[in-house]
């Protein structure tokens, strides 16, 4: 072993060490991936708690959270899909081993486009051999995907770091201000030109004139995309494509994480838009009490539980992101910051307009609201209590929905969209259990 080693380093020849771990690296494989993929589905959860328990929902820092998340499961995708893969080949060399000859076409006696598909689909063995080619790309590729997405989350925290830290820090020196506007204005160029050379394959790093001094700027976002951890990789896969099909791999890389993450935001656009259809329909839902509820469960509104023993319902409300479009108070429209620091009188008068807050028909007036966090999953809303001495034992609806009477064009758009109504909100059963 050590003088393959030598060899190795002296006639730069695969030596045979490397190539038994080559032949046996399913079995590693195999086994991290599934180790990998246990710790990779619970991060996003962790993560996410985090970033509520943190950060405000809708903030820079808390989106940057959720990209780090849908890179994670990006990530765990990949692995299962290079599991199943390799749960085929491991099939498919068991079969061989019994079965070495494959297919008997003879005994099959399929006739026409089906007797020629069968005999340029080539042999078992073949088969196993492009499984093991595709599995072990699946493999490498997954850590590209994940690393590209991560590298942009990174590339955006470098802005958020700029805006949220040192620019107002500046914004105090009269002095700093401009040259904080053109270094802004050349870090977001040199931005550019680095995903140029990316989406070309390396355009400037090909060229005389830019060679040398762009190897500086590649060098310095090597480390702010963190791409040092795959790039070796992504170059492994565009050097042994052929032809004008190399080109098209950043553009693949680019639509394949793009579109996951998209495909992440139609899941949980769906996962909240059942939540309200239940919610419209007055059925029954777990995740509107907190003695029932999973932390997976979409959360919108929460009562303590679905059989209420004492005078008192305590309601928790999400601070909904949609009420981002919507916050008005007194006829003004107020930005998310602002409305952060209303103390929670303000907070009440704005919701007596906007809310509509009832018990079966009978609406709760003078209803007091106070900023809170929800103790398991850290979401920012509301809490009230509201008394039930005067209403009857049995069951009941619990509704709030929003009130758009008295709200401008562009606000009725963006509640509609949301499709919230004067039920959507929350539309939840319980029991009175008078004492």
């Amino acid at each position: 072993m050590k003088e393959d080693k030598n060899q190795f380093d002296k006639s730069e020849k695969t030596p045979g060490w490397l190539k038994t771990i080559q032949l046996n690296s399913w079995e590693a494989e195999l086994l991290i991936s599934a180790l990998v993929l246990y710790a990779l589905f619970q991060i996003p959860d962790y993560l996410d708690k985090t970033a509520l328990q943190y950060f405000d929902r809708g903030s820079r820092m808390h989106g940057l959270f959720g990209l780090l998340e849908k890179a994670i499961k990006l990530l765990s995708f990949g692995y299962i899909l290079h599991i199943l893969v390799r749960g085929i080949w491991v099939a498919s060399v068991g079969l061989s081993y019994v079965f070495p000859k494959g297919v008997d076409q003879d005994a099959l006696k399929f006739k026409g486009n089906f007797k020629k598909e069968l005999s340029t689909s080539g042999s078992l063995v073949k088969m196993v051999l492009r499984l093991e080619e595709l599995s072990s790309i699946i493999y490498g590729i997954s850590f590209i995907f994940f690393g590209t997405l991560v590298g942009f989350g990174t590339l955006i925290f470098s802005f958020i770091f700029f805006f949220e830290f040192i620019l107002p820090y500046m914004n105090q020196n009269p002095y700093f201000a401009v040259p904080a506007a053109f270094f802004m204005l050349f870090y977001f160029l040199l931005c550019i030109i680095v995903f140029i050379d990316f989406l070309t394959n390396g355009l400037f790093r090909r060229k005389e004139w830019s060679a040398d001094w762009f190897y500086y700027v590649a060098f310095f976002f090597r480390i702010v995309t963190l791409s040092f951890l795959y790039r070796r990789s992504l170059l492994v896969l565009i050097s042994n494509t052929k032809g004008w099909k190399s080109y098209l791999i950043p553009f693949i890389v680019i639509g394949v994480t793009g579109g996951f993450v998209r495909l992440n935001n139609t899941i949980s656009d769906n996962k909240r838009y059942n939540y309200y259809q239940t919610g419209a329909s007055g059925d029954y839902n777990s995740a509107n009490y907190e003695n029932t509820r999973n932390e997976n469960d979409y959360l919108a509104t929460t009562i303590q539980s679905d059989i209420i023993n004492g005078n008192a319902l305590k309601v928790f409300l999400k601070d909904l992101g949609s009420f981002g479009g919507i916050y008005q108070f007194e006829g003004k429209k107020i930005d998310k910051t602002k409305w952060d620091l209303l103390p929670s009188d303000s907070i009440s008068q704005y919701f007596s307009k906007r809310l509509i807050v009832s018990i079966d028909d009978q609406v709760i007036e003078n209803i007091k609201w106070f900023k809170t966090q929800h103790p398991k999953n850290y979401e920012f809303g509301f809490t009230t209590f509201i008394d039930l001495s005067d209403f009857e034992g049995g069951p009941h609806f619990f509704k709030i929905g929003v009130d758009t009477t008295d709200m401008n064009s562009t606000s009725k758009s963006i509640v509609e969209k949301e499709n919230y109504s004067l039920q959507t909100i929350s539309n939840i059963y319980f029991i009175y259990d008078k004492p």
